[in-house]
C-alpha cells in the first residue's frame, strides 16, 4: 500500500544489541565486502507498511520456527518461518501493506545490495534484481553469509581479497540463480508521458484519500507488480515516498496559506494523526510544521 508511514523492511530498531545498546555487530574500519547487520527475530509482533529501497537477503541464523501473515496487494497470505537456514529473498518490487508473526525468538543476518555495493563488487550484475522468495534452503548461499559474518567478527583478518571475494560470490550466486534482469524490461520500463502526468494529476486529486498500488495500477491499466516498476523509473522513487512527498509539499502550502490547524492538515492530507503528520514533516523538512509556520510568517 503507497502510505506515509512506510518504513524500511529493516530497520536500526530491529538491530541485536548488548545490555547497554550497543550493535553487537560493527562492520571493521576495513571492510570493503557487503554490508551485514545482525537483527532480532520478530518474535510475536505486528508491523505496518513496509518496502525495500534496493534488494535485501535475510538468513535466519537462530530460532525464528512459527507462523506469519503478510498483506501484499491487498490479498493475505500464510506462510510459515522456516527456522534456521532458511532465506527470504526481498526484490525492489516488495510493497507489503502489513505483517504480523508468531515465532520463536531468534536472530537474523540482513545484506542490502544497493546499486554501490553491486557496482564496486560485481559490475556484470549491476542491473540484476531478486524475485522475492520466502523460505528457501541454499547451503552455498548460507556459508558464504555466515563466513561473511565470521570474518566481520574476526575483524576482517583476511583482508580485502577474501571479504570481497566472498561478496563477489555471493552477488553472483544471487543473481545467477534467483535474480531477473531489469534490463530485460527497459523498453517498457517506464510510463508514457501522457501516463506520467495521469498518474501525477490523480495523486494530486486524491492527496488526503488512502491510495493503494493497486488503485493506482488500475488508473494506469497495468498490473500492481508492472506499475510499481514503472512508477519508480519514471519518477526516480517508489510510489509510497512519492505519494509523502506530496503531501508533505501540500501541507507546507496550507501551513502557509492558511490558519487551518495541525490536525485539519493532517485530516485533509490522508495522514493517520496530528503527531504521524509532525513526525514526517519533520523527517523531510528538517523541522517541526508549528515551526515551518513560525518561520514562514516571520
Amino acid at each position: 500500500m503507497v502510505s506515509e508511514c512506510s518504513e524500511s523492511i529493516l530497520t536500526p530498531s530491529m538491530l541485536c544489541t548488548d545490555e547497554v545498546g550497543k550493535p553487537l555487530l560493527s562492520m571493521p574500519e576495513s571492510w570493503s565486502g557487503v554490508p551485514l547487520n545482525l537483527y532480532r527475530g520478530l518474535g510475536q509482533s505486528q508491523r505496518g507498511p513496509c518496502h525495500v529501497e534496493s534488494p535485501v537477503i535475510v538468513l535466519c541464523e537462530s530460532g525464528c520456527e512459527g507462523a506469519r501473515w503478510y498483506r501484499q496487494n491487498g490479498r493475505v497470505i500464510e506462510l510459515r518461518a522456516n527456522g534456521v537456514g532458511a532465506f527470504d529473498f526481498i526484490g525492489r518490487d516488495y510493497q507489503r501493506e502489513w505483517g504480523r508473526w508468531d515465532v520463536t525468538p531468534g536472530r537474523t543476518v540482513g545484506v542490502e545490495l544497493t546499486p554501490a555495493v553491486v557496482s564496486r563488487l560485481a559490475p556484470e550484475a549491476l542491473d540484476f534484481d531478486l524475485s522475492t522468495i520466502y523460505g528457501v534452503f541454499d547451503p552455498k548461499l548460507q556459508w558464504l553469509v555466515l563466513e561473511l559474518l565470521e570474518e566481520s567478527l574476526r575483524g576482517a583478518l583476511g583482508g580485502a581479497l577474501y571479504v570481497e571475494g566472498l561478496s563477489s560470490a555471493l552477488i553472483a550466486r544471487l543473481a545467477s540463480c534467483y535474480g531477473h534482469r531489469k534490463t530485460a524490461d527497459r523498453p517498457v520500463g517506464s510510463l508514457s508521458a501522457i501516463g506520467r502526468r495521469r498518474i501525477a494529476e490523480f495523486i494530486e486529486a486524491h492527496l488526503g484519500d488512502e491510495l493503494s498500488v493497486v488503485a493506482l495500477a488500475k488508473e494506469a491499466g497495468l498490473s500492481p507488480h508492472h506499475f510499481s516498476r514503472c512508477f519508480t523509473a519514471s519518477f526516480g522513487q517508489p510510489p509510497h515516498r512519492y505519494v509523502q512527498q506530496r503531501r508533505v509539499e501540500a501541507a507546507r502550502r496550507m501551513l502557509v496559506l492558511s490558519s487551518r490547524s495541525l490536525a485539519e492538515i493532517a485530516m485533509d492530507l490522508g495522514f493517520s494523526s496530528q503527531s504521524h503528520f509532525s513526525q514526517v514533516f519533520r523527517q523531510h523538512t528538517g523541522m517541526t510544521p508549528t515551526l515551518a509556520r513560525s518561520v514562514r510568517i516571520g
